[in-house]
């Protein structure tokens, strides 16, 4: 099986061409900041981050730095869907609710992980910068838009994939 994969990889899906589809898939918070440790592992600025999740697209993240003698405690809003017009890769932006300043100097101390920029009050997440090999990449080329809605406790992706 895993020798058709990676034939389906090599060849760029070519032999699924016209295949389109939509799927929904939830992931809880937990399964969140698994995934955001996992993704900060080896990084010498942030000791430690916690996302909590909740309706109406809104986040909140509690981080620490070694770079500054207190946590931020920051409340976000996530835009509605992934931006995937975007330069080199999709991002997904969020905008910072309160502590903006304390969110600049994070941003001017270097404070924040590779692949996430604070713009003013614009937090941007490159998606790309989180893809380690070309089989990842090749994946997210099949996605064609992604909707993004929270509730308590989790965010929900609602993907269309496409192969052209």
């Amino acid at each position: 099986m895993d020798e058709i994969f990676q034939k389906l990889i090599a060849n760029d899906f070519s032999d699924l061409m016209g295949l389109t589809g939509g799927v929904s898939v939830p992931v809880s918070e937990s399964l969140v900041n698994e995934i955001i440790q996992a993704a900060l592992r080896g990084n010498k600025t942030i000791r430690s981050c916690r996302v909590a999740l909740h309706e109406q697209n809104r986040a909140s993240v509690h981080l620490k730095t070694t770079l500054l003698p207190w946590p931020l405690d920051l409340k976000l809003k996530l835009d509605g869907s992934v931006d995937f017009a975007s330069f080199a890769s999709p991002k997904i932006r969020a905008w910072l609710e309160n502590n903006r300043l304390l969110g600049s100097l994070a941003a001017f101390f270097n404070a924040l992980p590779e692949g996430v920029k604070l713009y003013g009050s614009q937090v941007v997440i490159d998606l790309g910068s989180f893809l380690q090999t070309t089989e990842q990449k090749k994946l997210l080329n099949l996605i064609k838009a992604v909707d993004i809605r929270t509730e308590p406790g989790k965010v929900i992706f609602d993907i269309t994939i496409e192969v052209d």
